[in-house]
């Protein structure tokens, strides 16, 4: 009975635990949210637990409890890999994705019976994800802007685009154009590079997008950090 107390207190602090981390996920808009966070910290606490006690007794060679453990480490790849989007020359989700795989660490530890480590390891994610943003935007604001348009094709447009970047004394990093002969539409992607403050930077964004929404063809316009 204490056996059975005690795991079932393990596997609701992992649940807890990992919907500590989602739930910063689940503010952000991600896809792998609070919801997600909570099963895979729950999934990897059980499956630990199966390697520990589901097979008969360890010792003399008679099973390895880190088999399954050492599966959840390799599978979660693939659950993060989900959440990694790559669109043009930008690529997201590689927080999501590293929050989930040490979600699954933490759901190991508390399935191991490792309490303290899986609540420091928490708060130390919790740290990372929302400390670690805060000192980003206020001391690293140089991160790259990205301007993603969809526009009617014609002629012309890209140029009138980087007229209005280049006028704005924003740099041009990279640029990326997809085209869709069948819809005459195309899609144009700008890498730009500039530091500045996040008030400043809002303001110049606005801006950006008002002059490009204004340029005959353009249905929509949006800027991003990455």
């Amino acid at each position: 009975m204490n056996l059975f107390l005690r795991n079932m207190g393990l596997l609701i602090m992992a649940t807890l635990l990992g919907a500590v981390i989602g739930l910063d996920r689940e503010r952000q808009g991600k896809s792998a949210g609070l919801r997600t966070h909570s099963l895979v910290c729950l999934g990897s606490a059980l499956i630990t637990m199966v390697g520990i006690y589901g097979f008969g007794p360890s010792g003399g060679g008679l099973r390895d409890p880190a088999r399954l453990a050492a599966q959840i480490v390799s599978g979660i790849g693939f659950l993060g890999a989900g959440t990694i989007m790559h669109e043009g020359l930008t690529i997201k989700g590689l927080t999501t994705a590293a929050s989930l795989w040490t979600t699954a660490g933490i759901g190991l530890a508390a399935g191991a019976g490792l309490v303290w480590p899986a609540i420091a390891a928490t708060a130390l994610v919790e740290v990372v994800l929302i400390f670690f943003n805060r000192l980003e935007e206020k001391y690293l604001p140089h991160r790259d802007t990205v301007l993603r348009i969809t526009a009617i094709d014609r002629p012309g447009l890209l140029g009138e685009v980087a007229t209005i970047v280049g006028g704005m004394r924003l740099n041009i990093v990279a640029s990326d154009i997809e085209l869709d002969r069948g819809d005459s539409m195309v899609r144009i992607e700008i890498v730009m590079g500039r530091s500045m403050t996040s008030a400043a930077s809002h303001a110049l964004h606005t801006d950006l997008l008002q002059r490009v929404l204004a340029l005959s063809g353009v249905l929509r316009a949006e800027v991003d950090n990455w």
